[in-house]
């Protein structure tokens, strides 16, 4: 990459001079006649950062100060190489003549959020960023319609960056981009009025980088770069295209790689209750670090910088290559990949691996003539999805042969397998449980999660694992090892063979402090800085000796109220693939991709954990209830205390549609609930039921569909869920004896689900009639309602209304509520008593 490098740094700093610009301090004196040399006023504060605040790294920084002074007239070759990128990266507004105020840059413009340009959104509904830098506070993660930048403002923030800036070891291209997400995330890459500012400028460096790093890596000649240069600005022009412009512009110079790990639902679920909570997170955690390592590992073999990830998480990574070289490549990445997991785990565990060939057409919007970046997400994603019918072939043809077909002897009795996950290994006892080298070594990674304050990954040589080998041994196959520190604790000694070091800071971007930077040293070893979210919220309580351990699922049941059962909580968004596919309809550029895969992934993996946590009362002296097995990507399941879970599935979802702004982007949820000693693997799957089969399966009577929660086996929109919850609470207070007023019997509640009963079965009949079209629509409508359970109703409710004359208000609200619409609040009568059954009941 060395060769490389002036090129793919000058990409990436090519807009920075818009940060510097809108502080709307001037120039220094000696930067003046840069001015001559550019096009635009940004391109000579560009240069300036680049010469006061990076000119001493170890590269040819001259080179990277003419690359950003004249990406916009270019001329040589290199700086065609990235001016090309720019215009790939953002081509909406590549060739847009800058007018006088666009070329300085309106400071009081704020970042538009990339999900207010989802599905035509209209302006009066958009949501903008606080010009802020990165945190998980709550004024800076979540848009509003009012939120104005200023000078002073950027003022403030750039300078905090420049004193960042200068903490950044020198040529360190991690650390660098870290600090440029940390201070440009919230900053719109273009604030002309006929733009709308989507795009932030921390996306548009990035991909700008990648895109960079791909071209020059293509063997374009001079005359090719000029060509296809010409091209685009046809393209934006309309302007006809000759047949070289045509063939250059399809021709492929990226490969967008998807790699998805297989088979994480059985990793994660089949487990028996035998220590299976000590280490799900571990497992959980591994498989986050699995797919970052691997992403990280192909990255070095095609000797790239890390801005070629444009996205990593929820178990899979999309990479931005170099076409040529991905095409030769790419098969031996994946028979290693498939050699390691297969030896370690046996088919548990597998990575799919494929590419879909991008143009310079494919970057460009519809309207430009181009095809749209996201189609090549969508075709990338389908072949993934093919390739799971034939998972191991990348074993080669031997291997499969002797490994999946020939017969193995395997374990003939419970002694000869882990009673944890049901797999053969190296067993021990461990607290009076049988357990393989796996399930140990996620028990000690799930321990080390508790509190760590950073993460260290080594980079290491290479080494196959051994046949026996645990997690550490699949990272170390992918030269990666890592370690966990805790606050107090001594840095891990460097290992043997390391030539270079990367120290993530947990749930901070503070993560260059001084004591940060003192504090990880090993020697001249390179050491590399970043930040990233845990994603943690992991039960606790004390053990026998007074330990602080992790708490069992039991443990959780207990902390439930009424019945002591534990539940499971899965949410995911609604319609994922559509929104990548068609939500940004033809604007939809690398540029937006990165960003909302990006937005998605800093709300669940940064926000969901501190929801989690505010239910999780040991370090209060309370008990813990909630156990966040994995937030990430574009869901979370979560196991806990089953009464506390309706209420934070309403939170996470309120949150999310704050955080999206809006209800154009949803999100839904299913909730199983069960006695502790229920399979875990069961209640997942019951869990993931109540998800895909019911929430998302919901429809109002308007068509609308999804945007809800299934509990108790009842999907019921978030719109009704408030209205639920609070008849809920009122149905509680009821049956709890007051000062003056007695309490309501449980019977009350057996009488509203025998009512609701009444009401299924009728409504049942009623529709077998309309079948056999016995009956209209309408008629079965009124049928259903007006029918004996309503008279039932009645009864009863006057009975207790006459009996308990202190909620006789309440009783005659409730019944009003239950027979007021059709499909209204009758539908969802046994959901609430049973609900309130089960807060009431003890055991």
């Amino acid at each position: 990459m060395d060769r490389d490098q002036p090129v793919i740094l000058g990409a990436l700093l090519h807009d920075i001079g818009k940060f510097g610009e809108r502080t709307q301090q001037p120039l220094p004196h000696w930067a003046e006649p840069l001015r001559n040399e550019a096009r635009y006023s940004h391109e000579p504060y560009s240069a300036v950062f680049v010469e006061e605040h990076l000119g001493r790294w170890p590269l040819d920084m001259a080179t990277v100060r003419r690359l950003v002074l004249k990406h916009h007239v270019p001329s040589l070759p290199d700086e065609l190489l990235v001016s090309l990128a720019d215009r790939l990266s953002a081509y909406e507004r590549a060739e847009a003549e800058g007018d006088e105020e666009g070329a300085r840059g309106r400071a009081e413009t704020t970042l538009r959020t990339v999900f207010s340009r989802l599905f035509a959104v209209s302006a009066d509904a958009a949501q903008y960023h606080e010009l802020a830098h990165l945190s998980l506070d709550p004024r800076t993660l979540f848009p509003r319609p009012d939120a104005v930048g200023s000078a002073v403002a950027y003022r403030a923030l750039w300078e905090t960056f420049i004193c960042e800036i200068a903490r950044v070891p020198q040529g360190d291209w991690r650390t660098l981009l870290a600090v440029l997400r940390r201070f440009t995330w919230a900053i719109p890459s273009d604030t002309r009025r006929d733009i709308i500012p989507d795009i932030s400028l921390y996306h548009h460096l990035k991909t700008t980088a990648a895109i960079a790093a791909c071209l020059v890596r293509e063997g374009l000649s001079e005359s090719d770069l000029q060509t296809l240069h010409d091209a685009l600005t046809n393209c934006w022009k309309k302007a006809p295209l000759t047949a070289r412009e045509e063939e250059l512009l399809k021709r492929p110079v990226c490969a967008l790689v998807k790699g998805d790990i297989s088979g994480t639902q059985d990793f994660l679920y089949l487990l028996t209750s035998s220590g299976a909570a000590r280490g799900l997170r571990g497992r959980s955690f591994y498989l986050q670090l699995l797919t970052e390592t691997i992403a990280e590992w192909i990255l070095r073999r095609f000797r790239l910088p890390p801005a070629n990830i444009l996205f990593v998480g929820g178990g899979h990574f999309y990479l931005l290559l170099p076409y040529r070289e991905a095409i030769e490549r790419l098969r031996e990445c994946r028979e290693r990949i498939a050699r390691v997991l297969w030896k370690v785990h046996r088919g548990d565990l597998a990575l799919l691996l494929d590419s879909a060939a991008v143009a310079a057409i494919d970057f460009l919007e519809e309207e430009a003539g181009g095809k749209a970046f996201a189609d090549k997400w969508d075709e990338v994603s389908r072949r993934i999805s093919e390739q799971k019918q034939r998972k191991w072939r990348d074993l080669g043809d031997t291997a499969m042969l002797n490994e999946l077909f020939a017969p193995r002897q395997r374990g003939l009795t419970a002694e000869d397998t882990c009673q944890v996950c049901h797999n053969e290994g190296a067993l021990e006892i461990e607290d009076g449980v049988r357990k393989c080298q796996h399930c140990r070594g996620f028990e000690e990674l799930g321990r080390l999660l508790r509190d760590p304050t950073h993460l260290v990954l080594f980079a290491v040589p290479e080494a196959d694992p051994p046949e026996l080998g645990d997690w550490r041994d699949v990272l170390r196959a992918f030269g990666t090892e890592a370690w966990l520190v805790h606050e107090g604790e001594d840095v891990p000694r460097k290992p043997p063979g390391a030539t270079a070091a990367t120290v993530y800071t947990f749930d901070t971007t503070d993560f260059l402090a001084e004591d940060i930077l003192r504090r990880f040293r090993w020697g001249d070893l390179p050491v590399s800085y970043d930040f990233r979210w845990l994603a943690d919220a992991t039960p606790r309580k004390r053990n026998e000796h007074g330990q602080e351990v992790i708490a069992e699922f039991a443990d959780l049941a207990q902390a439930s109220e009424g019945v002591k059962w534990l539940g499971v909580l899965r949410m995911d968004v609604d319609s994922l693939g559509d929104i990548f596919k068609s939500g940004l309809g033809r604007q939809a550029t690398i540029s937006r991709m990165s960003t909302l895969s990006e937005s998605l992934r800093l709300f669940f993996e940064g926000w969901v954990p501190r929801l989690c946590q505010q239910y999780n009362g040991f370090r209060q002296g309370g008990k813990d209830a909630l156990y966040l097995i994995y937030a990430g990507g574009d869901d979370l399941f979560i196991v806990g205390a089953w009464s506390v879970l309706p209420e934070l599935a309403r939170c996470i979802r309120d949150d999310f549609r704050k955080f999206v702004g809006g209800d154009h982007v949803t999100l839904s949820g299913g909730i199983a609930i069960e006695h502790p000693k229920f399979p875990l693997y069961q209640l997942a799957a019951n869990a993931r039921h109540a998800l895909d089969d019911e929430a998302k399966e919901f429809r109002r009577p308007n068509g609308r569909s999804k945007d809800a929660l299934s509990f108790l086996q009842t999907a019921v929109g978030w719109e009704d869920f408030v209205h639920l919850a609070d008849w809920k609470d009122k149905l509680l207070r009821m049956l709890r004896p007051g000062e003056t007023a007695p309490a309501l019997p449980r019977a009350f509640l057996m009488r509203l689900m025998e009512i609701h009963a009444l009401y299924a079965e009728n409504r049942a009949r009623w529709r077998r009639a309309e079948r056999r079209r016995e009956i209209t629509r309408e008629q079965l409508e009124e049928l259903v309602h007006y029918d004996k359970w309503q008279w039932r109703l009645v009864y009863h409710l006057s009975r207790f209304a006459e009996r308990y004359t202190a909620h006789q208000e309440t009783i005659n609200c409730l019944q009003q509520a239950i027979v007021r619409e059709p499909n209204g609040f009758i539908t969802r009568l046994r959901l609430l008593a049973r609900w309130v059954e089960l807060l009431t009941r003890e055991g």
